[in-house]
Order: C-alpha cells, then sequence, then structure tokens
C-alpha cells in the first residue's frame, strides 16, 4: 500500500479523519506491521480504515513520509447480526428461596414482610415442598409469585436449599419458540425441557453453567423460564 505523494498537513488530516469517524461507521481495518499512516474515505455506508502500524516510536513527522511499500495483513471486522428473537421476555416471574427448614422464611415473608401465601406444592421427584407467596396485587401482570421450598430429603437431588437464592422466574410471550432460538444461540438447558409447573404455566430451566456444547449458562444462577398468559403478555407487551 503507498500512501498519497499529495498530502494535506498532518493536523489537518487527523482533524478531517475524526471529524468522518464521529458520523460514520468503520468498516474494515487493515493492520501492518511496519509503518503506521491513517486513510479516511468517506462513503455512502460509512468510512473505511487503513492503519499501518509500526513497531518503533511513533511520531507526527513519521505519519508525513511520501511513499512507503508495506505487506499488510488484513482483519475485516464486518458486523454481525443476530437472528430476530422470536419471542419477549416480559417480566419477573417468581423468585425462589430454599432452606433447610421453610418455617422460618415463612415467618419473615407472611407475619413479618406481609407477604400473602396462595398456595402450596410438593413434588417428590421434584424434592420439593414449597409455600407460595404472592408479592403485589392479585391479577396484576407485575405481580410477583414468591416460593419459599426446603427439600423432602435433604440428602437427595435437586437439593433445593443450594444455594439460598434457588432461581429466578421470567415471563416469556412464546416458551416454546423462545427454547428453540436460545438452544440455537448455545444457550444450555437443564434435563426435562417443557414441562408444567407449580403454579400451572409452562416451565423449563437455564442451566446454571454452560459446557462445551451449549457455552451459555445462566452464570451460576438457574433461570426459569415461564410461558406467560394472555392477560400477562397484554398487561407486559
Amino acid at each position: 500500500c503507498k500512501q498519497s505523494t499529495t498530502q494535506q498537513p498532518t493536523s489537518q488530516r487527523l482533524s478531517h479523519t475524526e471529524s468522518e469517524a464521529t458520523n460514520l461507521t468503520p468498516q474494515s481495518l487493515t493492520i501492518n506491521m511496519a509503518y503506521i499512516s491513517l486513510l479516511s474515505q468517506s462513503q455512502a455506508k460509512g468510512v473505511s480504515y487503513i492503519i499501518h502500524h509500526a513497531p518503533r516510536a511513533l511520531s507526527l513527522s513519521s505519519l508525513s513520509s511520501t511513499s512507503t511499500t508495506v505487506s499488510t495483513i488484513t482483519r475485516s471486522f464486518a458486523s454481525t447480526k443476530q437472528p430476530p428473537r422470536p419471542f419477549q421476555v416480559l417480566g419477573l416471574q417468581q423468585i425462589a428461596i430454599g432452606s433447610l427448614d421453610k418455617s422460618p422464611l415463612s415467618n419473615l415473608w407472611t407475619n413479618i414482610f406481609g407477604v400473602g401465601k396462595i398456595g402450596n406444592y410438593k413434588s417428590e421427584k421434584e424434592n420439593v415442598d414449597e409455600d407460595i407467596l404472592l408479592l403485589g396485587k392479585a391479577g396484576s401482570s407485575s405481580a410477583v409469585e414468591v416460593d419459599l421450598m426446603q427439600p423432602i430429603d435433604p440428602d437427595k437431588s435437586p437439593k433445593v436449599h443450594v444455594p439460598p437464592l434457588n432461581h429466578i422466574g421470567l415471563w416469556v410471550d412464546d416458551l416454546a419458540a423462545a427454547v428453540t432460538w436460545m438452544e440455537s444461540q448455545g444457550v444450555r438447558f437443564t434435563p426435562g425441557g417443557i414441562r408444567k409447573g407449580a403454579s400451572g404455566h409452562d416451565v423449563t430451566f437455564i442451566h446454571p453453567k454452560g459446557n462445551e456444547q451449549s457455552p451459555i449458562g445462566g452464570g451460576g444462577v438457574l433461570i426459569e423460564l415461564v410461558q406467560a398468559p394472555k392477560d400477562v403478555i397484554d398487561g407486559l407487551s
């Protein structure tokens, strides 16, 4: 690549380049291991940058050299667009808290906080005995379920008391579409697929940790995705 022999003063060239950079999108970057200069070209869709890099001290005077032929290593930074997301996460559906004994939790949330209990759920398969509370106005799309859980058998899995803040639940408007799309993006789900949850809604869980095949997990947090009913979709969309 050769630098043009007709040049503006260095300060003007840099100022012109900086002005374009604030308004246009960089489309390509060429890195050279021998020399540095900065060129910009206005285009209908953005700016192209060519950068030559020298492993020596740089100075403004070095930018005004006239012609230097160099070999280049080119890297293209094309913008990558994520496929359209065919679902929407609408809001927080629940918070699930676990303990070896849920009685102190129930005392705190019901008697101290005044959050009303609306039901209970027990499952040998899921090793859970839980009280279901509702934070907010009944029937409101913004109300949040609070599940206070204890294991039926502390020595069996799943251990619903570990960690104490066991999982959070998120309303989604199309659970099946969400699972299919997330799996295509590398999200790891726990075994069991989509099934009925304690509140009667279809649910599934994102694994706290990714693996080699599906590298995206919940960052250490178990995340429940919950199919929102129509009234919640209408209220939160």
